[in-house]
């Protein structure tokens, strides 16, 4: 399956985006370890924070694999991991949550400066001692005669140290460990801290951090779908954030085939191009290979979603597979390249250093081997099959033969 004539223009427009907006800064953000807001209002401008949005809240109302067309698009153009980082945590977690589980009213205010790049959010889950066991964050909301009160603290968050908006999740005090509810709230307020961008190897044009909440008061205009039901938001937000993933991924990877090719036609050694040598080969191939098995996953998981299909361990592949594709192919993309890669000035060992920061960012690669497995047990449960009366007439058939060819 492959991008149809409008798909194709939507990615072939949004690459044009990246390319002439987002790439001539991208080494300077790295750099500098800066987010640029002017740039991502601009980005806003361009209709990309909105394409899959519904057009009364200021979006486009693309399909989910329209925006996916245009995600790959934007990334291959981009060449900055930072600012996708950034995109994902916002559109997939935060909007995505807010149009799927949000009321009409909520989605009218929040959702608006989202889209436009007026304003940043952030999706705060994790916490120092817990990331993908959600069900053992300490962050908690006591109710009230008005509302909530929210306290805690979440950690290593995408976007908390400069978002405006913050969608965040808490345990209902006094209730069931499953009692988990999703609040969304203005950063701008005395009881949340927000503190300084982590120092990190790679990523650094995406601000990452943590952000505090001390006392903070809560309506219930702030409580996102049930009081209890935000596991639910958050399963649904980590589905379409491992898919987006992909389609990010993807578009990084796929400028490295061509640019690789040509650099080993170009690069001579002992006479000839050191792309005549099968191992150069081999890495480049191996690298065509994998983001066109990624690419097969991608558009099947897409199929399943505008079916209303559930594909939750099809997103969790996805995320796995993608990540460590991307680590092997960007290390590949430097040894075919060699000092021209490992040179500051090309953005390849930045690439490098970015691939390592998504083998655990949304999950790493062991945890969604145990999601896979959990619903492989779940199939077998719920679809048994009964292994004793199986018909095993075809051993005892190749027994009989290999005992007549013997004789």
């Amino acid at each position: 399956m492959e991008w149809n004539t409008e798909q194709q223009a939507l990615k072939q427009r949004y690459f044009e985006v990246g390319r002439d907006l987002v790439r001539p800064s991208a080494a300077f953000r790295d750099e500098s370890v800066s987010f640029d807001k002017a740039l991502w209002r601009k980005v806003g401008d361009t209709g990309l924070l909105g394409l899959s949005m519904p057009e009364q809240y200021g979006g486009s109302g693309l399909s989910i694999t329209d925006f996916s067309a245009a995600l790959e698009g934007f990334a291959e153009g981009c060449q900055d991991m930072g600012v996708l980082v950034t995109f994902v945590a916002q559109v997939a977690l935060v909007q995505s949550s807010l149009v799927n589980y949000g009321t009409h009213e909520q989605c009218e205010k929040w959702l608006p400066s989202l889209i436009s790049g007026e304003k940043l959010a952030c999706f705060a889950i994790t916490e120092q001692g817990c990331g993908s066991d959600v069900r053992s964050i300490k962050t908690q909301v006591e109710k009230t005669v008005d509302g909530y009160v929210l306290n805690g603290k979440k950690w290593n968050i995408t976007n908390a140290p400069i978002a405006d908006i913050c969608m965040t999740f808490a345990k209902v005090k006094d209730k069931k460990e499953k009692a988990i509810s999703c609040f969304i709230l203005e950063t701008n307020q005395s009881a949340v801290t927000q503190s300084e961008p982590f120092s990190l190897m790679g990523n650094r044009g995406t601000p990452i951090g943590s952000i505090d909440f001390n006392d903070v008061e809560l309506s219930h205009r702030n409580l996102v779908s049930d009081e209890e039901n935000g596991l639910a938001v958050l399963y649904f937000s980590f589905l379409i954030e491992r898919i987006l993933t992909g389609v990010l991924v993807s578009g990084c990877i796929r400028p490295l085939i061509k640019e690789c090719a040509q650099y080993s036609q170009e690069r001579h050694a002992f006479g000839s191009p050191i792309g005549n040598n099968q191992y150069v080969q081999q890495y480049i191939v191996d690298i065509e290979s994998k983001l066109e098995l990624l690419n097969g996953v991608i558009f099947k998981a897409l199929y399943m979603i505008e079916q209303g299909r559930d594909c939750s361990k099809l997103a969790s592949v996805i995320k796995m597979y993608s990540s460590e594709i991307f680590h092997e192919s960007s290390l590949s993309a430097m040894r075919v390249l060699g000092n021209y890669g490992y040179r500051r000035e090309n953005y390849y060992e930045r690439l490098l250093r970015d691939a390592i920061g998504l083998l655990f960012a949304g999950g790493t690669t062991e945890i969604h081997k145990r999601v896979i497995w959990d619903s492989i047990l779940s199939d077998v449960k719920n679809n048994p099959r009964v292994h004793k009366n199986l018909n095993l007439s075809w051993q005892e058939n190749t027994a009989r033969t290999t005992m007549s060819e013997a004789v």
